[in-house]
């Protein structure tokens, strides 16, 4: 995703945010892929970051752009995480 060539220091620092987000919950979804334990307690949608991301006062036509770039794209993590969360649980056998 292009960063404007002069964004404020705060887009940097959500768009470094949305990165982590996004290595984390790829990280769970290869495990889980490849048959391993997935660490539920990091596959949660960060609500904080899509607040701070709704929230963030654009100073240009660049950073509107930006800015709704970074939201989708970490709408498009957050269906991940809900999707990988169902298929877990569709996978894990009921305790009888």
């Amino acid at each position: 995703m292009p960063m404007p060539a002069i964004a404020s220091d705060r887009l940097v620092d959500l768009h470094n945010d949305l990165t982590h987000y996004d290595t984390t919950i790829s990280s769970e979804l290869r495990e889980f892929l490849r048959g391993n334990p997935v660490n539920r307690s990091r596959l949660v949608v960060d609500t904080e970051l899509e607040e701070a991301l709704r929230t963030f006062k654009a100073e240009s036509p660049a950073e509107v752009e930006c800015r709704r770039d970074l939201l989708r794209y970490k709408r498009r993590i957050d269906d991940v995480v809900r999707e990988l969360l169902r298929m877990i649980d569709d996978r894990t056998p009921a305790r009888r």
